[in-house]
């Protein structure tokens, strides 16, 4: 999720934190609209099979920090849930606020803003869908809380892992952190400064994207990138498998009791969202799978049919090309319904891109990459307004975001409901349907009608 080419707090263009308007952030909440309160919980599970071995000593087990977010009762006297607790601010985001030029403790005053979460709130009576949550790289387990309070106030449980020394930054519910490990960084760099990879995210044609494949994935399997996809689709099962089995803190206990397995989704944001992808196709009981402006991290789901529904969201990648250099600037096109975007060589096969009803790809013009989150919400100093978006888009971001994904998995999780798409573009105009039929056409012009993969 890290705009990686962003120097670090302290560096050239980052902001002294003397002159720093830490007021200017953190200023109000939106509320959440629903029949249900909204809970949350946090918990930690070990995982004793897989290590952690981006550890600064590797360990062969992995700590991993859970934290739900679900539709709850009468809250009573339950508090509401500061955006951070005590000390998160900059363990947390640090990393991501480093990255937008901005000093890694910009959000500590989400540490008195609160969220309509209640914590520890008794869940609401019955059993509910569970969706669960992979954030960006270098990002946080609760980058996307707007969303899930949304979802749970309309009856979803949303789980979201935090990744040890993988993740911007943990603190654990005993106080324990785990920061991001400096590899991951240097990883996410030397990606962001890939020709191969804004060929393959960002194609020309979809010719330069096939030959720039072999040369982006060679490059993938040996950084952190390429091998941690796997092992953060472990963690996500773990820490469901452990939810099914009732085996959990007893703080969790009351959720763990409330989940209906046999409902299942996933989603995820920017390096989560391919991996939610990977996570539907191989659980039987998964109904749909959602890509937050994510890439591809494996080859599995390349020129490859998704066996769920599938909703994808870009960002607008005429934005992201005119941040680069112009070596890097590979798409020079005019914005609009064809304009390539993020995921175009993925979840469907390209000899029939575009014919599948229940695969939604939608572009929302104006936003940047790391505008898809809650930092709208929380970033208010001017001089970081511009790598979020254009201001009539990040406005309205949040209610766009959170009426797209609850529309996409009302009508195909909870199978009720069948106005979306057409029910939330009609209220936005402003956003755009990927039109597929130019990859479609590309891929018959190349021959591409055999089995897919690379």
């Amino acid at each position: 999720m890290a705009a990686a080419d962003a120097p670090a707090a302290g560096q050239e263009g980052a902001p002294a934190q003397g002159d720093y308007d830490y007021a200017a952030n953190c200023r109000s909440w939106p509320p959440v609209e629903g029949p249900h309160a909204v809970g949350t919980v946090e918990f930690e599970l070990t995982d004793p099979i897989h290590s952690a071995q981006y550890a600064p000593t590797p360990t062969d087990h992995r700590r991993l920090y859970v934290r739900a977010w679900y539709p709850a009762a009468d809250p009573g006297s339950s508090a509401p849930r500061p955006y951070f607790a005590e000390g998160e601010a900059a363990v947390l985001a640090g990393p991501l606020m480093a990255a937008l030029q901005q000093p890694p403790d910009a959000l500590r005053g989400c540490q008195a803003l609160a969220t309509n979460g209640r914590g520890g709130a008794a869940p609401s009576s019955g059993r509910f869908p569970v969706i669960g949550f992979n954030h960006g790289y270098t990002s946080y387990p609760a980058q996307q809380t707007a969303l899930f309070e949304h979802l749970a106030a309309n009856g979803y449980i949303v789980l979201s892992v935090g990744h040890p020394y993988e993740s911007g930054g943990i603190v654990y519910p005993n106080g324990d952190v785990a920061t991001l490990s400096p590899r991951i960084m240097d990883d996410l760099m030397g990606y962001a400064a890939n020709w191969a990879s804004m060929t393959v995210h960002y194609p020309p044609s979809l010719a330069e994207a096939l030959d720039a494949l072999p040369v982006y994935l060679r490059q993938l399997r040996t950084t952190s990138l390429g091998q941690l996809s796997p092992v953060w689709e472990s963690d996500i099962r773990f820490v469901l498998d452990r939810l099914e089995e009732m085996d959990v803190p007893e703080a969790a206990m009351p959720v763990a009791g409330a989940i209906d397995h046999d409902s299942r989704g996933y989603m995820g944001m920017s390096y989560g969202g391919y991996i939610a992808a990977m996570l539907a196709q191989g659980d039987r009981r998964a109904r749909a799978a959602i890509n937050l402006d994510g890439g591809y991290w494996t080859a599995e789901l390349i020129d490859s049919d998704l066996r769920t529904p599938f909703l994808m969201l870009n960002s607008d990648p005429t934005l992201v090309m005119a941040a680069m250099p112009p070596e890097m600037s590979v798409y020079r096109g005019d914005y609009g319904p064809g304009a390539p975007t993020p995921g175009d060589l993925a979840y469907e096969r390209l000899a029939t891109a575009g014919l599948r009803d229940d695969i939604h790809r939608i572009m929302i013009p104006g936003i940047q990459h790391v505008g898809i989150s809650d930092l709208p919400e929380l970033l208010g100093v001017p001089e970081a307004l511009p790598a979020l978006g254009a201001p009539e888009i990040t406005a309205k971001f949040t209610a766009i975001q959170n009426d797209l994904v609850l529309g996409f998995l009302d009508r195909y999780v909870k199978r009720v409901g069948a106005g979306f798409p057409d029910d939330v573009l009609a209220r936005y105009p402003e956003l755009m349907v990927r039109d597929r039929d130019d990859v479609r056409q590309q891929a018959e012009a190349l021959g591409l009608g055999g089995s897919g993969g690379s």
